[in-house]
């Protein structure tokens, strides 16, 4: 161990770096909001809101799923996977 204390200086730049990452922090936050609420209230989609921020399409739909905004359209991908016929169905033959 050491009996090692801070400057005055140092302590001050912590504080003050303290700060500005919580105030970034409540910052993101907020634009990951508004950015929620826009998907939501303009016909708009997350790459076109993207154009206007500092983040990519991607990340504009994950924020979309994290705020549960509903889709603006049914996925396009469909399962590979043979659906299996279940019994009562269609007459054969």
């Amino acid at each position: 161990m050491t009996d090692y204390a801070p400057s005055p200086q140092l302590a001050e730049a912590l504080d003050t770096y303290t700060k500005a990452q919580q105030a970034a922090d409540v910052a993101r936050e907020k634009l990951r909001a508004a950015v929620a609420q826009d998907l939501k209230t303009y016909d708009v989609t997350a790459d076109a809101i993207a154009t206007h921020l500092p983040w990519s399409g991607e990340t504009v739909r994950g924020i979309a799923r994290e705020y549960d905004v509903p889709r603006k359209r049914k996925p396009t991908v469909k399962s590979i996977k043979p659906k299996k016929r279940t019994a009562g169905g269609g007459a054969s033959g």
